[in-house]
């Protein structure tokens, strides 16, 4: 059950890393970072680990996310309660607060860590298409083409971020970033359905639905984030462009197949499976951005090619097109998309559950306890 992540040279970098990063956007600089260091400064306390505010946050959009599963577990779509809808605004305020709040604690006490860094990154993958499926249930988007890509929207600039970091060993926010001002529309979109009910969202306008406005904006500033990464990228390594965006990839193969099996399915799948697909697609997506972090504070190689993501995402692809040529899947596709959510929900967590092991050992630090850390071994 267990397997190495690290390769010895890659145990070595580990200890040396230095985080660099910044964020230019104006709400986390005048309202999310102070709330969240007044909160680490007179809430807090010194002995709670920075890992362990991080696991409140995501459990504070994971609890709206699991009741909104519970009353509508089949379809994004239905008559959302108001209390549910700012039940999911709340969370999602705590989660962004917290998210801040944890890097602050760690600095606070010491406790700066790869580890701190690579766990936060991991819950952040999660709570993308986590919060991204509370999101699209509160909104009326419905099992459908326009959910699936709502969905692309969420998990493409995420990865684009990471990638960026990798090649240009700092994470810069621009002005207008996805954990800020995504956020934070998001939240807008919640308080709005609490207040004026959710069914608001399939009111139609010039011809469209409410919704589909706001899937709109949600894409032209995912498009303009990512173009931004690219620009990053592109003027740092200018001269292996080519194999930076090489490493995009598994990135686009994954955005294609989730638009094969909504546009190709012979059973129309999506209007059954969209929650799981998700969730399949998901913890494939995470697992991918859990590889380029691991490479990026280890400084090795980035191996996007990973059996793990491509031979089940191939199996579907496969499935999906035999199907839609001959009228019907090989396999019972509601079957076999099952099977693959709970496959790849254990491939995930035995990579989150073996990195971070791999991690606190080699940085001898625990997970969600504050220690003294071993003085590192030089030669």
């Amino acid at each position: 059950m267990s397997y190495n992540f690290v390769s010895k040279i890659g145990a070595e970098n580990l200890l040396k890393y230095k985080y660099f990063g910044s964020d230019n956007s104006l709400l986390y600089k005048y309202v999310y970072s102070k709330i969240a260091q007044a909160l680490v400064d007179y809430i807090i306390p010194t002995w709670l680990a920075p890992n362990v505010i991080t696991l409140i946050g995501f459990a504070a959009t994971l609890l709206p996310h699991i009741i909104l599963w519970v009353c509508f577990p089949d379809s994004f779509t239905g008559s959302v309660p108001a209390w549910m809808c700012f039940l999911a605004a709340i969370g999602q305020f705590l989660y962004i607060i917290f998210d801040n709040a944890d890097g602050k604690q760690a600095r606070k006490t010491g406790t700066s860590s790869p580890l701190g860094l690579l766990f936060d990154h991991g819950c952040d993958a999660v709570n993308t298409f986590v919060a991204g499926a509370t999101l699209l249930t509160v909104v009326q988007f419905g099992n459908t083409l326009n959910a699936m890509i709502a969905y692309l929207i969420v998990i493409a600039p995420f990865y684009m971020a990471t990638w960026e970091e990798y090649y240009t060993d700092h994470l810069t926010l621009p002005i207008i970033n996805g954990p800020n001002e995504g956020i934070t529309g998001v939240i807008s979109l919640f308080i709005i359905s609490g207040v004026f009910g959710n069914n608001i969202w399939t009111q139609k306008m010039f011809g469209y639905q409410v919704n589909e406005f706001a899937l709109f904006i949600f894409v032209l500033m995912s498009l303009g984030n990512m173009w931004i990464n690219i620009v990053a990228v592109v003027k740092r390594k200018k001269d292996n462009v080519l194999g930076a965006m090489w490493n995009l990839t598994t990135m686009f193969y994954i955005v294609a197949s989730v638009i094969i099996v909504s546009c190709l399915s012979p059973s129309d799948v999506v209007s059954r499976k969209a929650r799981f697909l998700m969730y399949f697609f998901g913890f494939g997506f995470s697992k991918l951005v859990g590889h380029l972090q691991v490479s990026h504070v280890t400084q090795t190689k980035f191996n996007q090619f990973i059996w793990s993501i491509i031979l089940p995402i191939t199996a579907l692809n496969v499935n999906t097109i035999i199907g839609y040529f001959r009228g019907e899947a090989l396999i019972n596709e509601d079957l076999l998309i099952n099977i693959l959510c709970i496959a790849s929900t254990l491939v995930y967590a035995h990579f989150a559950v073996n990195i971070v092991s791999q991690f606190s050992k080699i940085l001898k630090i625990d997970v969600f306890r504050i220690t003294k850390r071993s003085p590192a071994k030089t030669n």
